[in-house]
């Protein structure tokens, strides 16, 4: 494979990943795209940018994590928490996949459980805690614990997905 048939096939996979990105930002911040389960909600796009960036190692991580937040921000009009919140995500979990960790569903799993807790969490605290209101334990309990359920059980799929895209793209 030439030089320059390999950049061609590793353009087509990050732009290819990045439409993924696109659509599931589309379906997740839509209401009816994407199945409610009693009202709670799949937060999509933290484990597509965990898996992304477990195939594309940190710096592609960084940027497509930046994407992906900046979209989530542009929907949901979340202030640019998402994005700085997704750019660290992209980032740890490609450098840790690069560094001392193995590229398998099992550590999809665990980076995508870790960052899902910690976005939640971050989350009530910031709306509920700090702004001091009186349902902020019943929020936690009602939407944000299983939101991270619904996030994480998705985690083998989303996985798939994009394991199946990087094999598309790869060298023979």
């Amino acid at each position: 494979m030439t030089l320059e048939s390999h950049r061609k096939k590793l353009i087509l996979r990050r732009i290819c990943l990045a439409l993924i990105l696109l659509l599931i930002s589309v379906i997740q911040n839509t209401d009816g795209f994407f199945p409610q389960i009693f009202g709670v909600r799949a937060l999509l796009l933290i484990p597509f940018v965990v898996c992304i960036s477990m195939f594309e190692r940190d710096i592609v991580g960084l940027l497509l994590g930046l994407f992906a937040g900046a979209l989530w921000d542009i929907f949901a009009s979340g202030g640019s928490f998402n994005a700085l919140f997704l750019t660290a995500v992209g980032f740890i979990c490609g450098t840790l996949i690069n560094t001392i960790m193995r590229n398998n569903v099992v550590t999809a799993f665990i980076l995508s459980f870790i960052s899902t807790v910690i976005y939640n969490i971050c989350y009530w605290l910031f709306h509920y805690i700090f702004d001091g209101l009186d349902s902020a334990a019943y929020m936690l309990l009602r939407y944000y614990l299983p939101s991270i359920a619904y996030t994480v059980v998705l985690v083998p799929l989303i996985f798939i997905i994009v394991r199946s895209v990087e094999k598309k793209f790869s060298e023979e």
